[in-house]
């Protein structure tokens, strides 16, 4: 095939040798500016202007405000020399001072407020609140668990919100200590 292009082409005279040569320039010279033209005409993708704005303040839920009960200021724990608190706190301790129908009193170990002072709190226990006796071997759901609770045992508190600074909130796990 390419030996009969090379015939043709050498049988050509000056003259359409020229006039083959204007036509291919022309081509390959519409070829060049559709492509030109293409490409200027596409739409040009910017990337999203990323506006920089100030944090806002996250809303808190409910279950992980803090309470205010034992709150001191930064100098006051400095000068009492005592350790900051997490702003989350999900367990203390104590020892039962009262048993109730659906709640516990215990006297605190003051570890679930930054002032850290022994308080009484009141354990509110709900149908999904676990106890378990000394070494976990058994466990009773909800009020159950009252049954088996005696006061001055010594008792380890888990909640499902932040108790830190809460003097009465709901029980997710008790564990008896002693």
């Amino acid at each position: 095939m390419l030996k009969f292009l090379r015939n043709k082409i050498q049988s050509l005279t000056e003259t359409q040798i020229n006039i083959l040569t204007v036509v291919l320039v022309l081509i390959n010279l519409g070829i060049i500016i559709f492509w030109i033209n293409f490409w200027v005409n596409l739409p040009k993708i910017t990337p999203p202007k990323v506006e920089e704005t100030p944090p806002l303040a996250e809303e808190i839920p409910e279950a992980l405000k803090p309470g205010e009960i034992g709150e001191i200021t930064e100098e006051e724990a400095e000068e009492k020399e005592i350790l900051p608190l997490p702003l989350v706190v999900f367990n203390t301790s104590g020892t039962i001072s009262e048993i109730k129908t659906d709640r516990l009193i215990v006297e605190g170990s003051g570890t679930n407020f930054v002032d850290q002072k022994s308080r009484e709190l009141t354990i509110i226990f709900t149908d999904s609140t676990i106890t378990f006796d000394s070494g976990q071997k058994i466990q009773y759901q909800g009020l159950e668990g009252l049954k088996y609770l005696r006061e001055r045992m010594r008792i380890s508190i888990e909640g499902d919100e932040n108790i830190r600074g809460k003097i009465e909130f709901e029980a997710s796990i008790i564990n008896i200590l002693q």
